[in-house]
């Protein structure tokens, strides 16, 4: 790898964090970039659902916490529709 193939993937790597920490909202966490094909054949969709609904449900309490009630309602849209899917499994 050669120095500026280096610092264009620290460049991209520090966007992707600043992005991820101003809008929590569609944040991934980084999921995107280890998901596997070899990982996602061994979890069911149900485990997929589960660990995404307590993602949200730990972001939901922060904007609790935090007096961000506007966005925690958003997300219970959210955290709703995938309880639903979850009980159709």
């Amino acid at each position: 790898m050669t120095e500026e193939e280096y610092e264009e993937l620290l460049d991209r790597i520090k966007f992707d964090l600043y992005k991820e920490f101003i809008d929590p909202e569609t944040a991934t966490y980084g999921v995107k970039y280890v998901e596997d094909k070899v990982v996602t054949e061994s979890l069911t969709d149900r485990e997929i659902l589960q660990d995404e609904l307590g993602r949200l449900c730990l972001l939901q309490n922060k904007y609790v916490d935090a007096e961000e009630y506007r966005k925690a309602a958003t997300l219970e849209k959210r955290i709703k529709s995938i309880q639903n899917k979850i009980d159709k499994l």
